[in-house]
């Protein structure tokens, strides 16, 4: 999918952000809307929603917080027991999962849900958007960070 075409799909969410209630912009050198929500006990999370569609006939984004920065490589930073309890915690979490996000410069572990672009309404929006960030910041306080 071209740059245009990824702008267009974020300048789509923006306008479900701002319909939702949701303050955030898009970022065209990541190529990713940005916002942040605040949460219980002076606690806060950003959010990023990035295009994942795999084609033009089906048009998806990913909502993905981050919450747990990782050593770069495989395996490096994450334990197996770190990797179980991910696993684990996919089986009981509603409205997210969680999962690796690679980047040139670091890994991440995310919660993140998938959302086909046309279908999604604001009220559905904001309620994925708010518990991504819930659930990455639930796991990022157990592991007593307050990063993202």
């Amino acid at each position: 999918m071209s740059m245009r075409q990824t702008l267009e799909i974020l300048e789509h969410v923006s306008e479900i952000a701002t319909l939702a209630g949701l303050k955030g912009g898009v970022d065209e050198q990541s190529l990713q809307f940005v916002m942040g929500f605040e949460l219980d006990d002076q606690r806060s999370q950003v959010v990023y929603v990035r295009n994942s569609s795999a084609g033009e006939k089906m048009r998806c984004i990913s909502i993905l917080s981050p919450c747990l920065r990782l050593k770069k490589g495989f395996w490096r930073g994450i334990s197996k027991d770190m990797a179980l309890d991910l696993l684990r915690r996919n089986e009981a979490i509603r409205f997210a999962r969680y999962g690796l996000w690679e980047t040139d410069k670091e890994a991440l572990v995310v919660a993140s849900v998938d959302y086909l672009i046309e279908s999604l309404d604001p009220e559905d929006f904001h309620h994925a958007a708010f518990h991504v960030a819930y659930a990455a910041d639930k796991y990022e306080s157990e592991h007593g960070l307050d990063e993202f």
